[in-house]
């Protein structure tokens, strides 16, 4: 903690803010960690995780290891799962770990984690996904999604994002019933997803409904059932507030009008947008869209032309966009920071490509001056690497 408060001071001198919010979430999460690694309480730490996602909204894995003299500008919609080194820098709304939670339900959790050297920065909507491993001192640019091995000192910039349709054979995982009528019946079935989702159980008793119930995105998705069903009446002006006061509170904008069938998962709603038709089991990862060209006002019907059309068990992967009349097949899946404005057949996956290339380092001069970054020059692998001895 006392590392993470001196590298949080700015080169001035001036100490943080005492209710700092990334300062809390890391320390919310040092304690979460020293509860789970060294006094062996699960129910504890699991405990001050979901007080860190509550009050914060950064969800930090407290088995994951995290260096000393980490930075979290803006913990709003901060995943990191895996294992960091010291001095990283994070901005907002980035993530470390997975694109399935379920995966780390099972087996070697870390395993199948991505890993960071030391002195790492990242930038603003940044993923780092995949059992990879970033170097020591990489600088990596806002809107990178990293799903390769990256050596030490690159640089890494955004360029324009592509993807390709394949077909990837999901693992066979157990949902919920689908729940075709009753507005309780709906937020149960969402509440039963979140359970599955976060801790592999298909079981949801008292406890576990009312404390999953807290946790921002099934709260939200809960209040979207409630301005769906008062939009279904008539009540398109409550509905309208309803879904004004879920965007002020969590960040996640749905339109009321929207058709959504049961098992809803948002496990981050921070920017998340939908507006369309959607079979049941959706899945909506952090900072994703999905809507037509041009929304229609909350408090008005939903009748543009180009509605996206979404089957039953699709997952939208972080960072990516759905727009236009698209129609997703069942069980389909959108990778992260794709975007998406064809159809996509059932059980395919909208595979991402690189969406970043190597920055090329000009060499230092005698005077020692930090080397700087030619973002002209054509990236090569050799170049990424930082110059000197």
């Amino acid at each position: 903690m006392a590392a993470d408060y001196r590298r949080l001071t700015d080169p001035r001198g001036r100490r943080p803010k005492l209710l700092h919010r990334g300062l809390w979430a890391l320390r919310l999460y040092r304690v979460a960690h020293w509860l789970r690694l060294g006094c062996r309480l699960n129910l504890p730490s699991r405990f001050v995780w979901a007080l860190d996602l509550v009050l914060t909204g950064a969800d930090l894995d407290p088995a994951s290891p995290i260096g000393g003299g980490a930075v979290i500008h803006d913990p709003r919609g901060v995943i990191i799962y895996g294992s960091i080194g010291t001095n990283l820098t994070i901005g907002g709304r980035a993530g470390i770990g997975t694109l399935l939670r379920a995966e780390l339900v099972a087996g070697d959790a870390l395993a199948s984690m991505a890993s960071l050297g030391d002195d790492v920065v990242l930038g603003n909507n940044v993923f780092v996904l995949g059992t990879y491993h970033v170097g020591h001192g990489v600088h990596v640019g806002d809107d990178c999604a990293v799903m390769e091995d990256i050596p030490d000192g690159a640089v890494l910039v955004s360029r324009a994002p592509e993807w390709r349709a394949v077909r990837v054979r999901p693992p066979k995982r157990e949902m919920p019933e689908p729940v075709h009528r009753g507005l309780l019946r709906c937020i149960r079935a969402d509440v039963a997803r979140a359970v599955l989702e976060n801790g592999g159980s298909t079981k949801t008793g008292p406890l576990r409904f009312w404390g999953h119930l807290m946790f921002p995105g099934v709260a939200g998705v809960a209040l979207f059932r409630v301005a769906h069903a008062l939009h279904t009446r008539g009540r398109t002006r409550l509905a309208s507030a309803v879904a004004r006061v879920v965007h002020a509170w969590s960040g996640m904008t749905i339109h009321p009008g929207s058709i959504i069938g049961s098992g809803l998962f948002v496990p981050h709603p921070v920017t998340v947008r939908f507006c369309g038709q959607a079979g049941s089991n959706l899945a909506l990862y952090p900072h994703t869209s999905v809507g037509p060209e041009t929304w229609p006002p909350l408090s008005g019907c939903l009748n543009p032309a180009d509605l996206p059309q979404l089957g039953d068990g699709v997952r939208i992967g972080a960072g990516s966009s759905v727009v236009g009349p698209v129609q997703i097949g069942d069980g389909a899946t959108v990778g992260v920071k794709a975007v998406v404005r064809r159809n996509l057949e059932a059980g395919l996956s909208a595979v991402p490509r690189r969406n970043w290339r190597f920055a090329p380092l000009q060499p230092t001069g005698d005077s020692g001056t930090a080397p700087e970054v030619d973002r002209h020059a054509e990236p090569t692998m050799a170049s990424a690497h930082r110059a000197g001895p």
